[in-house]
């Protein structure tokens, strides 16, 4: 599943009140997100991507992601099982004399997709028992 938003950077926003948007997703696992910046920014519009109350998704570490004319993609696996489903983007450019937008793709699967249910086990249990020996 894919969810999508833009944000428009206005000129002279700071860190301290950055331009913010938060985008619902669906419960699942957060496998890639995209950011891209339009021709224009020339690296000074700052983003990072949160999880409300949580900690940051990306970049991965401290910092921000910053581009001009490009896509940035982050690739990651943050499990989302119980709300909010949400994510919030933070974006600020303090020495802009533009205003700048950018658009944030977070891709999602459903849980079951990443990590499909062990019906197997039982017979693979059995056979290592059968070959091994015991329970």
């Amino acid at each position: 599943m894919l969810f999508s938003t833009t944000l428009t950077v206005p000129a002279a926003t700071t860190q301290a009140a950055p331009a913010s948007a938060e985008l619902a997703i669906a419960r699942g696992i957060i496998h890639q997100v995209d950011i891209s910046f339009l021709d224009g920014p020339e690296n000074e519009v700052h983003v990072i991507i949160r999880r409300p109350g949580l900690h940051q998704l990306v970049p991965t570490s401290a910092g921000t992601v910053v581009g001009n004319a490009r896509t940035v993609s982050a690739y990651l696996r943050e499990e989302l099982l119980e709300p909010p489903f949400k994510v919030v983007i933070d974006a600020w450019s303090p020495n802009a004399t533009y205003a700048h937008e950018i658009a944030v793709h977070v891709h999602v699967l459903p849980p079951e997709v990443v990590s499909p249910p062990q019906e197997g086990l039982g017979i693979l249990q059995k056979l290592k028992s059968a070959i091994l020996g015991g329970p």
